[in-house]
Parts: structure tokens; C-alpha cells; sequence
């Protein structure tokens, strides 16, 4: 069900997203990289946003944010800046963690 394109627009007027679960994950840094892996059609990594989080990470100060979100798939959708400052710091951080299933729209005459 992944669009050919990889063009977001189009997957959101293609698709309604169903959350399938939400809840509180510790994430280490293996399984961020797995996630980062798995990241196609995403905007460019913001050093500057990383460094933050790195520095929220590393001093203790972090908190949980508005959950990553990830396919069923495994697919990201949202939080590879967050993701990317725990590869980089090396630490595993509580994360809510939304996994999404994608189900066709369907349009009713």
C-alpha cells in the first residue's frame, strides 16, 4: 500500500491512518537505527535540531514529547530527529510510540 511516488500529499488523500496502539517504549539506540533504517521520502536532518536533543538527552532533561510514529510495517512517519539523537548519544530514551496502519480511502457514491 506504499505510494509509487513516495510523495506525502498523495498518501494522505490516498490513505486514512488507523492508530493501532500508543504507548510508553524505551528506545535504545538499536532500535532507532532499525527504524532510521526504514525512513524513506523524509525531509533533511537538522543538525542543529539533533544537537538540541542530544544535549536534552545527555543532561538528563528529557521528557516524553508527542509520540514517534511508525508503520505496522516498521516504516517511520514522525521522530527521526528524536531517533537520530539516540543513535548519536547512544543512551535509550522513553519514547510514546504510535504504530499506524494505513487503510485505503475509500469514496461512497
Amino acid at each position: 500500500m506504499e505510494s509509487k511516488t513516495g510523495n506525502v500529499k498523495e498518501e494522505a488523500t490516498r490513505y486514512r491512518l488507523v492508530q493501532l496502539s500508543c504507548e510508553n517504549v524505551t528506545v535504545t539506540p538499536e532500535m532507532a537505527a532499525r527504524w532510521l533504517a526504514d525512513n524513506p521520502h523524509n525531509r533533511a536532518i537538522r543538525k542543529e535540531r539533533v544537537d538540541e536533543l542530544c544535549e536534552t538527552i545527555l543532561s538528563g532533561k528529557w521528557k516524553l514529547n508527542p509520540p514517534i510514529e511508525v508503520f505496522d510495517t516498521g516504516r517511520l512517519w514522525n521522530g527521526q530527529h528524536r531517533l537520530t539523537a539516540i543513535v548519536q548519544t547512544g543512551c535509550a530514551v522513553e519514547l510514546r510510540v504510535r504504530v499506524l496502519k494505513k487503510e485505503e480511502n475509500v469514496k461512497h457514491n
